[in-house]
């Protein structure tokens, strides 16, 4: 679980990028109306499974 201010947005990128290439699962959970910014060619994909429906997790994006 991460708490971040604005200025951390840089390294949190790079360790999402290090955690994805261990294959560790990544979920994020939208405080307000928005979940916050991925690292480029990743996106959030919403839960919808889980009742609140503000978990998501870190997927990679397609190009398709």
């Amino acid at each position: 679980m991460f708490w971040l201010s604005p200025r951390d947005a840089v390294d949190l990128h790079q360790h999402l990028r290090q955690l994805h290439q261990k294959d560790e699962p990544i979920f994020g959970y939208r405080c307000g109306d928005r979940v916050s910014t991925p690292p480029e060619g990743f996106y959030w994909r919403i839960m919808a499974e889980h009742p609140s429906l503000k978990i998501y997790q870190l997927e990679v994006q397609q190009n398709g």
